[in-house]
C-alpha cells in the first residue's frame, strides 16, 4: 500500500502489482482513503489502550503531537500537496497526500520524518557510548516488510545531544512476501543452510498433493535451496545498493580532506527483514572489513522509538541533509548572442541583467530575452536544518494596479542529472509543484515605485520565497523586506 501511495517510484521487477492493485479495486477507494481508514483504526486502538491507564477526561485535555514516517525518495507528491501558511494561520495548514490522510484519520497537526532518519537516531542515541567517535560514518539499510532504504550519516556529536549529518542521498527499492508465515517466520530464519526444512501450511487452499514438490496435505515442506531462490533477487538487490552507498560515502569524504575518509564504522540493518541472519551474513561477507550490526528490536526501532525522537531534539537531531535534486524556478534574461545561440527568445520579458533574480514580464521593454534556469539548491548540497533558502524574486506591475495583480505563481523545477542544465529542458527539468505567492495584503510603501524611460510610472515588486526543511518536508514562507508577510501555497499535481 505504501508503494501505492506514489506511484511513480520506479517497482522492480520483483514485486507483483497485480495482486495490492486487484484489492484496491474490490474495496473501491484510492489508496490515500484506505490509509485514512488504517490510520483511524490504528490511533482509535492506542487512544483506547492508554485510556486503560489514565482517565479519559484527562487524555483528551492532553496536547498531542503526531509523527508519521515515509519512505526516503518518496516524491513531493507521496508527501506535499499544497501546505498553506501565512503569519495568521499557526500550526501550519497540510493539505498532503501522506499528511491528508493522516490528518482525516484526526491526527493533526503531523510532522513527517524519512524512515532512515528515525532509525538512525534511535540506532545511534542507543550505541552512542560503545565505542562510538565524533567522525565516524555508518550506512544504515532499513530493510522493512515491503522496502529497503539506504542511507549513511556521519556524527558530528556525542554530547550533550547526538548530532548527525546525511552523508550520501538515500535509496529506496520494494519487495512483497507472499504470505505472513513466511514473513514471520522463514523470512528471518533462514541462515543459508540448503538443506534446512522449512514447512508452510495453506489451511484454505484447495490443492492437491503433489509429491515431487514435496506438497502434501495442504503444507509445503520447503528446502532451503527453495528459499535461498526466493531471497537472491532481493539480496542482490541490496548488495549493490550497499556497495553503491559505501563507495559514495568514501568518495565524498576523500572530497572533503576527511581524516577518516576511508573509514566506515559500520553497516547497521533495521527493520522487519534487517533482521535476517542470512541478509547480515551476505552484507558482512561483502564487506569484511565493515562492521555489520543488528541492533536490538530493530523491528520496532522506526515504528515506536526512532520517530518520538524528533520531538526530542534535545537527546538526538539530524543537523543536515543532502538535496536529492537541483530545484530552482526558470525566468528571462537578456540574450547573449554568443552563449544563448539556438535558444527561442521572446520580446518584452526582462529588464534585468543576466544572472539576476527572477522576474515577470515587463512590457515596457523590447528587450530579446532566452528562458533559462536559476538553481537554488543543488543536488548532492548539504543543507543545514537550520538554513533558510531564499529564492529572490521581482515583479515590475503598472502604476494603475489591482490587488489580483499582486497574486504571482511560478513552478518550482527540479533536475535530477547530476549537472544542473542551463535552460528548461522537456524530460530533463520537471515541476515540482506550483507555488503561488499572494502579496494582497502587504502594503504598498514595500513597492518600490519608478519612472520609466517614456515617463511612465511603475513598481517594482520584491519578495523572497523561503524554503525551510526541518523537517522530511519543505514548508515555504514568504518575505518583504527581511520580514515575513502574506501568504504562499503549494499546490502538487
Amino acid at each position: 500500500m505504501k508503494l501505492l501511495l506514489d506511484p511513480g517510484q520506479e517497482t522492480p521487477l520483483y514485486i507483483p502489482e497485480t495482486n495490492t492493485a486487484a484489492e484496491l479495486k474490490k474495496l473501491g477507494k484510492p489508496a490515500t482513503d484506505v490509509v485514512t481508514d488504517n490510520i483511524t483504526a490504528i490511533y482509535r486502538h492506542a487512544l483506547n489502550r492508554i485510556e486503560t491507564k489514565i482517565p479519559a477526561e484527562y487524555l483528551k485535555m492532553c496536547q498531542k503531537k503526531f509523527v508519521v514516517t515515509v519512505p526516503t525518495v518518496w516524491s513531493a507528491k507521496a508527501m506535499n500537496a499544497t501546505p498553506l501558511v501565512s503569519p495568521s494561520c499557526a500550526p501550519w495548514t497540510l493539505k498532503l497526500r501522506t499528511s491528508e490522510a493522516a490528518k482525516q484519520a484526526g491526527i493533526h497537526p503531523v510532522s513527517l520524518i524519512k524512515e532512515p532518519e528515525a532509525a538512525a537516531l534511535y540506532t545511534l542515541r542507543t550505541l552512542r557510548d560503545k565505542a562510538l567517535a565524533v567522525g565516524d560514518a555508518f550506512v544504515l539499510c532499513d530493510a522493512g516488510g515491503g522496502t529497503v532504504d539506504l542511507i549513511s550519516y556521519e556524527i558530528t556529536a556525542l554530547a550533550p545531544t547526538l548530532e548527525l549529518k546525511e552523508l550520501v542521498t538515500g535509496k529506496e527499492t520494494g519487495f512483497e512476501e507472499t504470505m505472513k508465515q513466511f514473513d514471520k517466520t522463514i523470512k528471518t530464519a533462514f541462515r543459508g543452510d540448503l538443506e534446512e526444512d522449512y514447512y508452510v501450511n495453506f489451511p484454505r487452499a484447495k490443492l492437491d498433493d503433489d509429491a515431487p514438490n514435496r506438497l502434501e496435505a495442504k503444507c509445503w515442506n520447503m528446502k532451503g535451496a527453495d528459499v535461498k531462490k526466493i531471497f537472491q533477487p532481493l539480496i542482490t538487490d541490496i548488495e549493490r545498493m550497499v556497495e553503491d552507498q559505501v563507495n559514495l560515502v568514501r568518495v565524498k569524504r576523500l572530497n572533503e580532506g576527511h581524516p577518516k575518509a576511508n573509514e566506515i564504522k559500520a553497516i547497521f540493518l533495521v527493520g522487519g527483514f534487517g533482521s535476517s541472519e542470512y541478509l547480515k551474513q551476505c552484507l558482512q561477507t561483502a564487506h569484511p572489513n565493515i562492521q555489520v550490526i543488528q541492533p536490538t528490536d530493530a523491528w520496532s526501532a522506526i515504528v515506536i522509538r526512532g520517530a518520538v525522537l524528533i520531538q526530542l531534539p534535545e537527546e538526538a537531531a539530524i543537523t543536515s541533509t543532502v538535496s536529492t535534486k537541483h530545484y530552482g524556478v526558470s525566468a528571462n534574461a537578456l540574450y547573449d548572442e554568443k552563449e544563448d545561440a539556438g535558444q527561442p527568445t521572446t520580446n518584452g520579458k526582462t529588464r534585468v541583467e543576466k544572472a539576476s533574480k527572477p522576474t515577470s514580464p515587463d512590457p515596457r521593454s523590447e528587450t530579446h530575452s532566452p528562458e533559462q534556469m536559476y538553481w537554488y539548491i543543488h543536488r548532492g548540497e548539504d543543507m543545514r536544518r537550520d538554513q533558510k533558502i531564499i529564492f529572490p524574486f521581482k515583479r515590475s506591475l503598472g502604476d494603475d494596479y489591482t490587488p489580483s495583480k499582486l497574486i504571482f505563481a511560478d513552478d518550482l523545477l527540479e533536475c535530477s542529472q547530476d549537472q544542473a542544465v542551463k535552460y528548461p529542458k522537456t524530460g530533463v527539468t520537471s515541476t515540482n509543484c506550483r507555488v503561488t505567492a499572494d502579496l494582497t495584503s502587504v502594503s504598498k510603501h514595500h513597492f518600490q515605485k519608478l519612472t520609466a524611460l517614456d515617463g511612465t510610472p511603475y513598481y517594482d515588486v520584491h519578495y523572497d520565497l523561503v524554503i525551510s526543511t526541518k523537517t522530511a518536508i519543505m514548508k515555504f514562507s514568504l518575505e518583504v523586506d527581511g520580514q515575513e508577510m502574506g501568504s504562499v501555497e503549494a499546490s502538487y499535481e
